[in-house]
């Protein structure tokens, strides 16, 4: 099974507490994900945590950014991103499920606009699939604030996603041809809100070495969680891993 919506935002919260540093980590983790899909079960898997935050240019795990403008409290920049979300019929264990067309992830392409100020920091995203899979359109808003102690830093976060009708329809709609072969009834999905609630931390073990951990909850969206290829209303990502800070 490969990677769900929610661990995108899992994988972003792993480097929101370092947003304004100039320095760059590389590690590796381990990622519990629920999918919403039917016929997927609890995943385990092992991703790689990429951080680098210069002064033009960042790499925020799926993330990367050209930075064309910023200075003490505002960052803007040009990205370019990977949207993991996807679904194979042939690791399903749902026979209906196996009957459905394949939906690939795809990169991104879009802009970010970052607001830090003494209470927190604000984001806004927005992004367009530049290959074509969905011919979608993604967004964000989210407010996060790193508390930062001796050598643990957490980062609560909220935030909501906007999803446009050809992306959910892509990604959750059953198609009339879909339909007849599986017997799922034909549904189209509209644009979408989802709000998530996040949390990470950043323990250093050593002067090179920190623990990361990661914490995400989705609400799923009624045009989301009617799909026949749904079987659940909300959704949960946990990330664990290490990463060496040079």
């Amino acid at each position: 099974m490969k990677f769900k919506n929610n661990l995108l935002i899992a994988a972003a919260l792993f480097t929101a507490t370092s947003a304004m540093a100039d320095d760059f980590s590389i590690g590796a983790g381990a990622v519990f994900n629920e999918s919403p899909y039917k016929g997927y079960n609890e995943n385990v898997s092992a991703v790689p945590l990429i951080s680098y935050e210069g002064e033009h240019f960042y790499v925020r795990q799926a993330t990367g950014g050209w930075i064309v403008w910023k200075d003490a409290k505002n960052e803007l920049s040009l990205t370019a991103s990977w949207m993991p979300l996807s679904f194979d019929p042939e690791d399903n264990d749902d026979h209906a499920m196996k009957q459905l067309d394949e939906r690939k992830a795809s990169a991104m392409l879009g802009g970010a606009y970052y607001r830090h100020e003494s209470w927190g920091s604000l984001k806004f995203a927005i992004a367009a699939d530049a290959m074509d899979e969905s011919g979608g359109v993604m967004g964000e808003m989210s407010y996060f604030r790193p508390f930062r102690m001796e050598r643990l830093t957490l980062t609560p976060s909220v935030g909501v996603l906007f999803h446009d009708e050809s992306f959910n329809d892509y990604y959750y709609g059953v198609s009339a041809k879909e339909s007849r072969r599986s017997g799922l009834q034909q549904y189209t999905a509209g644009e979408t809100v989802t709000p998530y609630l996040g949390v990470a931390a950043k323990y250093q073990l050593t002067q090179n070495l920190w623990l990361n951990a990661s914490a995400v909850y989705t609400v799923l969206p009624d045009d989301v969680k009617n799909s026949p290829m749904i079987d659940r209303d909300d959704s949960f990502a946990l990330m664990t891993g290490l990463s060496w800070k040079f």
